[in-house]
């Protein structure tokens, strides 16, 4: 069994290229949903019924915060065993991409499997405790479909 190490799972924004993966990245996720149509009938003896609906689908991911810059160099965990210059996307660029409103090309994955599609960012939440490192969250959703390479 061959299973995936998570830390090789990463969350890009704005392409599936280098240079779109986030920077200083704690956490990645992806959540496949399908809604569900009623289709109950006096005839279903009690039990409810139900037929496949309307597929959506959300990326989320958590990050250091660093504001010095929108891009900065580094690891990228997209890619395992990438040098240490990568060019790698910082919150400036994502505060960016939020303001604008538009969809943008994103990827959930690592150089082997990867899911990607259009979507839009819905939410950016910075947390900054007392001597604590400030992190933030941002969620995405998809608008079309989501496709997996290698299928």
């Amino acid at each position: 069994m061959a299973i995936q190490n998570a830390t090789n799972v990463a969350l890009r924004v704005g392409g599936r290229t280098d240079g779109n993966t986030i920077a200083y990245a704690t956490s990645a996720s992806l959540s496949i949903n399908m809604d569900l149509r009623d289709s109950t009938t006096k005839s279903s003896l009690g039990w409810q019924e139900n037929l496949a609906g309307l597929k959506s689908w959300e990326l989320s991911g958590d990050a250091f915060v660093d504001v010095s810059a929108d891009t900065i160099q580094g690891n990228d965990p997209f890619k395992e065993g990438t040098e240490v210059d990568s060019n790698l996307k910082n919150i400036g660029s994502l505060w960016a991409t939020w303001l604008a409103g538009a969809a943008v090309t994103v990827a959930f994955g690592n150089e082997t499997q990867e899911w990607y599609g259009s979507a839009i960012i819905t939410s950016i939440s910075i947390d900054s405790g007392v001597e604590e490192n400030a992190t933030y969250s941002i969620s995405l959703t998809g608008t079309g479909a989501l496709t997996a390479d290698p299928a």
